[in-house]
This record gives structure tokens, C-alpha cells and sequence, in this order.
């Protein structure tokens, strides 16, 4: 109802101002392990780019590839962050790992493992094993840990504004514990995100021997 009242040019300011409620992506965007130029950043379920567009603005070099189930996808992008991106609507990561592309230095996920329905949650990262085989890798999870008023806000505004009635959030433990049942030796490390940004959380993983993070 708001995309089709505020239309293209005020939805964005909208959206940007109903985002910050639960979160800030710049404090996300901060808790990144460092980037170097050309990384390859794969955004697994990237929306609608705003992320991609704080994340470029201080990393113009960046190789990012965004892909979402969803066909609508980028819509906040700027158009400079739109001429860098190669974005992928209406493809999953299983569709992903049959395509030919190279392999990703970077994984994000960022609000989206709470979307999945809990009992395809392994199947998920089983699917990203199929995209990252035996490559070192960093994936980067950032989600929202249960319990708080804050959480509770999130929960209710994605059940009942943007109507997905099967969420369910997910804890740091409970994320850990699902990464590691598909890279049993993967190396984990939290971020200060929580600490800034509370119930927001990010969790760095190496997956694979060697892994830059």
C-alpha cells in the first residue's frame, strides 16, 4: 500500500525511515571483516540494495552479485550502485549453483535466515554448500537475536505489515549450530554489532580451510 501511494521517488525515504526503527545498516555495514578491492561479494537475498548502496559508497570496487527468490529486487539501488551490481531476481541459491559464475570471496545474509521456514533452514545452507563446494570462503550472517522488546517490534512488523506469517527469529547459537552441520569446520567469530545495535547481530564464518575472514 505505501509502494503504491508514496510511488518511485518517496517510498525509498519511506522505507529508509521504517528500516532504521529495527535496525541501523551503516553499524551493519561496519562489522564487515575488511574488504579489499575487487572482492566478489555474493548478497543472498539482497531486497532492495539499500545495504549495497552504503556498502559501495565506501567500497566502489566491489564485485557484488545480488540474488533473491523474490522478482522484485534492487529497488532502492542508486543508479551509480545499479551500474555495479549484477542482480539476479527470482533465483534461488540452488538456481544460483547450477549457473556459471565465479566463486564468491564474500557471503552475505543479512535479515533473511528468520524468512525461511524453520524446517528449510538446513536445507538452505546445505544449498550454499553446493555454491561454495570446497572454496575458503566468508560468509557473513547478520540476523536478529530473540528475547527483547526490539525483537519482539521486528516479529509483529513482519508478521502483520510486510505479511510473512511464518517468521520465526533465529538465536546466534541455534545460527551456529546450522552452519556447522553443513561446514562441520567452520570458524566462527561474533561482531560488535550486538553490542550497538541490540538484538541486531552478524556472525563472521571461515568455511573451508584458509578462508580469508
Amino acid at each position: 500500500m505505501a509502494r503504491a501511494v508514496l510511488g518511485a521517488r518517496f517510498f525509498p525515504i519511506f522505507g529508509s525511515w521504517y528500516r532504521a526503527v529495527f535496525v541501523d545498516l551503516e553499524k551493519v555495514v561496519d562489522s564487515l571483516p575488511p574488504l579489499n578491492p575487487q572482492t566478489r561479494v555474493l548478497d543472498i537475498g539482497g531486497g532492495d540494495g539499500e545495504m549495497i548502496n552504503i556498502l559501495l559508497a565506501r567500497h566502489p570496487d566491489l564485485d557484488i552479485t545480488m540474488i533473491d527468490r523474490n522478482p522484485r529486487l534492487g529497488l532502492f539501488l542508486t543508479p551509480e550502485s545499479r551500474k555495479r551490481v549484477r542482480l539476479m531476481p527470482s533465483t534461488s541459491l540452488r538456481d544460483y549453483a547450477a549457473t556459471q559464475h565465479e566463486a564468491p570471496d564474500l557471503v552475505m545474509v543479512s535479515d533473511v535466515i528468520h524468512h525461511v521456514p524453520v524446517d528449510s533452514r538446513a536445507a538452505f545452507f546445505a544449498d550454499l554448500r553446493l555454491v561454495v563446494a570446497d572454496r575458503p570462503t566468508t560468509l557473513v550472517v547478520k540476523d536478529v537475536e530473540p528475547g527483547s522488546f526490539r525483537s519482539h517490534l521486528s516479529l509483529w512488523a513482519d508478521r502483520y505489515i510486510s505479511g510473512d506469517r511464518q517468521v520465526r527469529l533465529i538465536g546466534r547459537d541455534e545460527l551456529t549450530a546450522l552452519v556447522k552441520q553443513a561446514f562441520p569446520a567452520a570458524r566462527v567469530r561474533s561482531t560488535k554489532l550486538f553490542d550497538v545495535d541490540r538484538p541486531n547481530y552478524s556472525l563472521i564464518f571461515a568455511l573451508n580451510a584458509g578462508s580469508a575472514a
